[in-house]
């Protein structure tokens, strides 16, 4: 009878309509109720509240402030500066016409006040080659600041992607726990029926719990890259969200066309090559420790004395004076020397940097295309394994239905699906990952 139930290919297109239903009646799905939290939103968030992203703003700030004429020594400075000195003291003094001062706690007092300009005026350039230091340093900041812009975007993209790998999972689980259903509700009329053991039945209810427990444990791990993903956001972990689920990759750039745009556009690389200039104009500053160096200096005074005992009791002067420095290094022990070559070796070691990171770089980038083209492929073969191992699944299925094999053949079709479908996503995921680092090399998240 059950035979003759299920022999008939309408009954079989029937119930498998129901099992697709049944299917997506089942199947986890995100809170509709919680908000949808696209790829794009999640980076602009993090570009908003990311601590690395403020942290690094600061740090271009603080070099941006730090580029100015005064912090390079071009500017003069201007002290206003005022004593006044009162003393008590016994006071002899004899002039040289005779007459004599003796006075016993005699009061005096002195005071002066004066506007006290210094400018230096040649230095051998070293304060014009500082201020040139100090604005490439402020360009690294902000080089430094976009870097840091690209990696945080790159951790952000890939903690979405990995939830919705998690999500495609959930998927795959459950479509696997609707068959295994199906599967003992076969096996269950079956033993009824009197037509199979029931070692088929306990079979199928094990592999039901299985599935049903690896589903708990994938709703925990995508419950947990949430928290993660909340994190990078600066949000409360168990901030609710949905994430739009589709995992696809469209990256068209040759690698020629990368290269060129790695190598000018890669923030990681373009903050070596900034710190090698900073480092040349290093070496140039301290050149300029054994040139001359001519201060002008100006002073507006007014200074009044007074005594209470002596010869001249009260003295008032004011007065502008105008002055010049100049100083010339004789000798200062090697110092300077050592300066210039600690200077240089310090340049020659950016630029070997420059050229290890170059060779990195390119390295990272045929890698990354070689995951990428050989994921691409195999893709297209684990999307083929899914299509087959389902019709695979169907005609097992139905054998074990209408009652010419056992329980063994569907679950072992099961377990293919079920492989399939999880290869199927993590090359997704792998597909995914590639392309948003192939961007990242590239300078263009």
């Amino acid at each position: 009878m059950i035979q003759g139930l299920f022999s008939s290919p309408r009954t079989f297109i029937t119930l498998s309509g129901l099992l697709l239903s049944s299917l997506f009646n089942t199947l986890p799905a995100q809170n509709p109720a919680d908000p949808l939290l696209s790829p794009e939103e999640a980076v602009k968030l993090v570009l908003e509240a990311g601590y690395d992203i403020r942290i690094s703003q600061a740090d271009a700030d603080i070099a941006r402030l730090n580029n100015t004429k005064g912090n390079a020594g071009m500017l003069p400075t201007i002290n206003l500066v005022a004593n006044e000195t009162f003393t008590l003291s016994t006071f002899q003094q004899k002039l040289a016409n005779g007459s004599e001062f003796n006075e016993s706690g005699a009061p005096f007092n002195n005071a002066n006040a004066g506007v006290q300009l210094n400018w230096t005026l040649f230095d051998g350039r070293r304060m014009h080659i500082t201020k040139k230091r100090l604005g490439e340093l402020e360009s690294l900041g902000q080089i430094n600041l976009q870097n840091t812009v690209q990696q945080t975007a790159a951790a952000v993209l890939i903690a979405y992607y990995e939830i919705v790998r998690g999500r495609m999972q959930e998927r795959a689980i459950a479509e696997v726990i609707t068959l295994n259903e199906e599967r003992l509700r076969i096996a269950e009329a079956r033993l009824a029926a009197g037509f199979a053991a029931q070692t088929d039945a306990l079979q199928a209810r094990i592999d039901l719990n299985q599935r049903r427990a690896d589903l708990i444990l994938q709703q925990a791990n995508t419950a947990n890259a949430k928290r993660a993903l909340n994190r990078l956001l600066v949000r409360a972990p168990e901030t609710p969200f949905r994430v739009d689920e589709t995992l696809s990759s469209n990256l068209a750039s040759d690698r020629s066309t990368l290269i060129q745009k790695i190598m000018s556009n890669n923030p990681g690389l373009l903050s070596l090559q900034k710190s090698a200039e900073v480092a040349a104009l290093v070496v140039d500053e301290n050149r300029t420790l054994n040139k001359p160096r001519i201060t002008g200096n100006s002073q507006l005074n007014a200074v009044r004395t007074d005594n209470g005992a002596g010869f001249l009791l009260n003295n008032t002067q004011a007065g502008l004076s105008v002055g010049a420095g100049l100083v010339i290094p004789l000798y200062n022990g090697g110092n300077v020397k050592r300066q210039i070559e600690t200077a240089r070796l310090a340049a020659q070691q950016s630029n070997l940097r420059i050229e290890n990171q170059r060779m990195v770089l390119e390295t990272e980038l045929d890698n990354q295309l070689a995951i990428y083209q050989s994921q691409q492929q195999i893709l297209n073969l684990e999307e083929e394994n899914v299509r087959i191992a389902r019709e695979n699944l169907n005609v097992s299925t139905e054998r074990f239905r209408v009652g010419t094999t056992n329980g063994l053949e569907p679950q072992i079709a099961q377990n293919t699906l079920e492989q399939a479908l999880a290869r199927r996503d993590l090359v997704l995921f792998s597909l995914k990952s590639a392309e948003i680092r192939l961007k990242l090399l590239a300078g263009e998240l």
